[in-house]
């Protein structure tokens, strides 16, 4: 069972959890809105005191974030630490169950991991990194145990997969009864760390988006922006950092746009256009179903690898467009997903909610790894990347 959050307690007590109180509160206020859009007024009210009440635990909101962060990256570590099994195959499993457990507990942690963290200072971000980084290595390092046949650079993209998969669930609301959650999150991060990858791939870690200034003006400004929106945020950018990116000056902008929210209205139509265009062509073709997911898959990761700041944007961004656009947007993405949904369901046996969190886990991990460099530097990075999903999915091979 999911432990119980700290209850809010009543305003003018003082109870000894009350810096708990606060961090749950914390997570669940930057997770839904965004760190950019949370003040510390509203985490007080969130937790029943005053503003000046919250300084006496915490200097800033900096910290605040940060303890929000570390509140899911302790129990990851708890998880991962813990010993188990008699041998490395059943100690791998045991912490991958662990994990699934633990993830689902703190499902809110990994979308500020993977959307909120770029707003603290450099030394913060590394100090988490860090942390994360020797997560995934003791994950990497049971795999490795586990399956002696890879080498560390195999072992260890299974581990960054295995994770991107396990944070895949901060990013929706699907439920499913526990244990029966527990054990599908479990289920796709053993298949992930289970994949058979190709014997023999090319080197694909050299896709790259289109060189700016090759573009048309209108273009140009899109690709630039949202490179800026992914790296620091949308809040964060400015039309002059915006023109800076593209050569001009900033108020040259407003000749092609009429707001920063409207480049990035833009940047997502942009985006689900290209992303339908090449999921109708999937569609389209005479393949069977089993077949058309291998082919979306791959085309995803290809798509995914070469504009991977559009998709971070489309991700992480919705919230800072008009509310009319972000109707249309999610809309579009619900469309979007739906599609996979449809076509796993036609060769596979799992309900809608199981198929679609199945899906969500893909398209999240693989999201991720494309952001991290030293997994896209690797040879063969989109081979990889294809066979696990497809394994996650239980597709026919497409590589």
């Amino acid at each position: 069972m999911q432990p119980a959050a700290p209850t809010t307690p009543p305003r003018g007590t003082r109870p000894s959890n009350r810096r708990d109180i606060t961090v749950q509160a914390a997570v669940e206020l930057f997770a839904r809105n965004g760190y950019a859009q949370v003040g510390m007024s509203d985490i007080a009210a969130a937790t029943n005191v005053g503003a000046s009440a919250l300084y006496r635990h915490f200097s800033s909101k900096t910290e605040l974030l940060v303890a929000a962060v570390r509140s899911g990256l302790g129990p990851w570590g708890d998880a991962i630490g813990e010993p188990g099994g008699s041998n490395a195959a059943e100690h791998l499993e045991l912490m991958l169950h662990r994990l699934s457990i633990t993830g689902i507990d703190h499902r809110r942690v990994g979308v500020l991991w993977q959307r909120e963290v770029r707003n603290l200072p450099a030394d913060d971000q590394h100090e988490l990194r860090d942390e994360l980084r020797s997560a995934a290595g003791r994950v990497a390092d049971a795999v490795r145990a586990a399956r002696p046949e890879l080498d560390d650079a195999e072992a260890d993209t299974l581990a960054w997969c295995a994770l991107g998969a396990l944070v895949s669930i901060g990013f929706h609301n699907l439920e499913l009864p526990r244990p029966e959650f527990d054990d599908l999150l479990f289920d796709i991060m053993l298949r992930i760390v289970s994949t058979e990858l190709p014997d023999a791939v090319r080197s694909s870690a050299s896709a790259e988006q289109i060189a700016s200034d090759s573009l048309p003006r209108r273009d140009q400004l899109i690709t630039v922006a949202t490179q800026l929106f992914a790296d620091r945020g949308f809040a964060a950018t400015g039309i002059d950092d915006i023109g800076d990116a593209a050569g001009i000056a900033g108020p040259s902008v407003y000749n092609h746009f009429a707001s920063k929210q409207a480049i990035l209205a833009a940047a997502i139509d942009r985006a689900e256009r290209i992303l339908n265009g090449e999921l109708e062509t999937v569609l389209s073709s005479a393949s069977t179903s089993e077949h058309k997911i291998g082919e979306l898959v791959g085309s995803y990761v290809r798509r995914a690898n070469t504009d991977r700041f559009v998709l971070r944007t489309l991700l992480s961004e919705l919230g800072e467009l008009a509310p009319a656009d972000r109707q249309l947007a999610r809309q579009a993405q619900r469309r979007y997903i739906d599609s996979w949904v449809d076509l796993l369901q036609k060769f596979g046996s799992e309900d809608p909610v199981t198929a679609r969190i199945r899906v969500q886990a893909v398209l999240l991990l693989v999201n991720d790894a494309v952001q991290t460099p030293h997994l896209r530097s690797q040879a063969g990075f989109e081979e990889t990347l294809v066979v696990v999903a497809e394994n996650v999915l239980g597709a026919a091979g497409s590589v």
